[in-house]
C-alpha cells in the first residue's frame, strides 16, 4: 500500500529488503500447516525484519512458558508476497494454520465462512470493557454487525514526522496539536531551499497521502469519504467534490505550491533509502509505525499529531490480531494464545516498543511511552476521533491493486488530473463493488 518512496508499509514497518527475503523464516515449526495434536499451535505471521521477527520469536516462548504444557506453540514467519498464498494453500488442503495474522485479506475468509466467531471468547474477557479497551475501535471487525471474527491485540495510526535538526536551522517552530495544513504549508515554504530551478532540500514530502487511505484522511476532515461505508461498500462517491479537493490538495503540494518532491525527484535524493531518512525531508506524513526503523536516524526527529484540514482532525487507525479458523485442530490453545496476547502479553509488548498495545494501560502507560520520540502520545490520542483505514469487501485487494494504486501513481505523476482520477477511481471501484 505504499506510495511512490512513501516509507514502509504497516505490513513490513523495519526493513522492506526482509520481505523480499525470498525463504521463509521459522521458529520451532515444522514444514507442514496442520497441528499434530489438539494442545499444538502453528502460529504464522509474515516477516518485518530482525528486530521485530526476534520479539515475534520470545512472544512464542513467552506464551509456551506462561502455558506450562497447557498449550504449545510453533512460529512461522513468511515474506509478505507469499503469505496468503500459503494461507489459501493450506485452507484448501484442509489443513489450516491453528491461528494467522490478520490483514484485510483476512476479510474474504470470513466471507467464505473459514474462520471461528471469537465474541463468546471475548466476552468472558476485559476486552469488553471501555475502561480498559478502546471498545469503540472494535465495530468494525464485527463483520456481521454483533460479533468479532478476529481477536485484536495491536492499533496503529497516523501522524506528522518532522526533522528537528532542519526546524532548529531555519529557526521554524515545531509542529503541534494546534497546527492546520495551511501551517505545514507555512513552515514548508521556509524549510524548502531552493537555488534557480534546483531544490536541496523539502519542506514536506506527501508520504503516505500517496495512499488512498492517506489522502481520504482529508475527505474525512471535510464530513465525506471515498466509499458509502467501510464495512461492505455499496458505492464509491469519489464524484463528491471534496474528495476531489483532497486528491487535487495533494497533487498541488507537488506541482503548484512545489513544496513536496515528484515521485521522479524522491528517487533521484532517495536512492538506497526512505526519503526521510536522508535528512533531505523536513516533514514527512505516514505511519506511526515508522517509529521503530526511526529508531536509529542520525538527525534528531520527533512527531505530532496530523495537521487539521478544513478545521478538523480525523486520523486513520488498523487494527492487529488474530484469525482462527473452525477448521483448526487446536482450538482451545488457539484460543488461549489469541487471548494471552491481547492480556498477558501487553505489557511487554508497550516494553518491545514494536507494535502499540491494544489495552490501554499498557498503550499509554509509562513503558509504552519511555525512549518515545516527542510528539508520540499526541499521536496516539488520535485514536479517540480515527477511523478505520481499510475497505472491507472480498475485492479489496483488486479495488487497492487495479483501481487505488494505478490511479494514484498516475496523479502523483502529474498525468492526470484530480478529477479524471476521482472518475476513474468511480467507475472502475463501483465494477468491483457489483462484481
Amino acid at each position: 500500500m505504499n506510495g511512490p518512496q512513501s516509507g514502509l508499509s504497516r505490513r513490513g514497518f523495519l526493513s522492506a529488503a526482509a520481505l523480499a527475503g525470498g525463504s521463509a523464516l521459522a521458529a520451532g515449526c515444522s514444514s507442514s500447516s496442520g497441528s499434530s495434536d489438539s494442545n499444538s499451535i502453528r502460529v504464522l505471521a509474515w516477516s518485518n525484519g530482525g528486530t521485530i521477527d526476534t520479539n515475534f520469536k520470545n512472544r512464542i516462548k513467552a506464551f509456551n512458558q506462561a502455558m506450562h504444557g497447557k498449550a504449545q506453540a510453533t512460529l512461522q514467519l513468511l515474506p509478505y508476497d507469499q503469505y496468503w498464498q500459503k494461507i489459501d494453500l493450506a485452507y484448501s488442503a484442509h489443513k489450516p494454520y491453528d491461528v494467522y495474522y490478520w490483514d484485510v485479506q483476512a476479510y474474504a475468509h470470513y466471507k467464505r465462512g473459514l474462520v471461528r466467531d471469537l465474541q463468546p471468547v471475548i466476552n468472558k474477557t476485559d476486552l469488553v470493557k471501555p475502561a480498559d479497551y478502546p471498545v469503540r475501535l472494535f465495530q468494525p471487525w464485527k463483520f456481521d454487525g454483533h460479533d468479532m471474527y478476529g481477536f485484536p491485540d495491536d492499533v496503529q495510526t497516523m501522524a506528522l514526522f518532522y526533522n528537528k535538526d532542519l526546524f532548529d536551522k531555519a529557526g521554524v517552530k515545531y509542529p503541534d496539536d494546534s497546527w492546520t495544513w495551511d501551517d505545514a504549508m507555512n513552515a514548508a515554504d521556509k524549510l524548502t531551499i531552493r537555488k534557480g530551478k534546483k531544490t536541496s532540500q523539502w519542506g514536506i514530502h506527501i508520504g503516505d497521502l500517496a495512499n488512498w487511505w492517506g489522502v481520504q484522511t482529508l475527505s474525512w476532515a471535510q464530513g465525506t469519504a471515498f466509499t458509502d461505508k467501510p464495512l461492505e461498500p455499496k458505492t464509491f462517491q469519489m464524484d463528491d467534490p471534496r474528495n476531489v479537493a483532497s486528491i487535487a490538495f495533494v497533487q498541488d503540494l507537488i506541482y503548484k505550491r512545489h513544496l513536496a518532491p515528484s515521485p521522479a525527484e524522491t528517487s533521484a535524493v532517495a536512492q538506497d533509502v526512505g526519503v526521510f531518512e536522508t535528512g533531505k525531508v523536513a516533514m514527512y506524513p505516514a505511519g506511526g509505525w515508522n517509529v521503530a526503523a526511526y529508531q536509529k536516524l542520525n538527525f534528531n526527529w520527533a512527531m505530532a499529531a496530523l495537521p487539521k484540514f478544513h478545521g478538523n482532525r480525523v486520523a486513520p487507525y488498523w487494527l492487529g490480531g488474530w484469525m482462527i479458523p473452525k477448521a483448526g485442530k487446536a482450538q482451545d490453545a488457539a484460543i488461549d494464545f489469541a487471548r494471552w496476547s491481547a492480556t498477558d502479553f501487553q505489557p511487554q509488548m508497550a516494553k518491545d516498543h514494536d507494535w502499540v498495545p491494544i489495552r490501554t494501560a499498557d498503550r499509554i502507560g509509562p513503558s509504552m511511552m519511555k525512549g518515545m520520540p516527542s510528539g508520540f502520545k499526541e499521536s496516539i490520542a488520535q485514536l479517540e476521533s480515527a477511523r478505520i483505514g481499510d475497505i472491507y469487501h472480498s475485492n479489496n485487494l483488486q479495488i487497492v491493486d487495479e483501481v487505488f494504486g494505478p490511479t494514484f501513481d498516475q496523479v502523483w505523476n502529474n498525468k492526470i488530473t484530480a478529477k479524471k482520477a476521482a472518475q476513474q477511481i468511480q467507475t472502475k471501484g463501483n465494477a468491483l463493488l457489483k462484481a
